[in-house]
């Protein structure tokens, strides 16, 4: 048997120990911890796929792209970006 968990370490308390206990009683197990390679996440959809390379182009082109001259100009458009969902 197989299980994965995917959790960000700043969730590791010491219940998910004792959920490992309760699975596999008395069992040897091995564990294994990687990063998530967020890259390969992205890919993974050929939309998402075409929008990460659309943008990677954009970005090698210099076109399409959006600057602000302070950080408070670039929270207000993401508030209002967020606000149009």
């Amino acid at each position: 048997m197989v299980t994965t968990y995917k959790l960000n370490t700043m969730e590791l308390e010491d219940s998910f120990i004792d959920t490992i206990r309760t699975t596999y009683p008395n069992q040897v197990v091995e564990i294994e911890i990687r990063e998530q390679d967020t890259t390969e996440y992205l890919l993974s959809s050929p939309a998402n796929r075409k929008h990460l390379m659309e943008s990677i182009k954009n970005i090698e082109e210099g076109k399409n792209l959006t600057s602000f001259e302070t950080l408070e100009d670039l929270i207000k458009a993401e508030e209002e970006h967020n606000n149009k969902r």
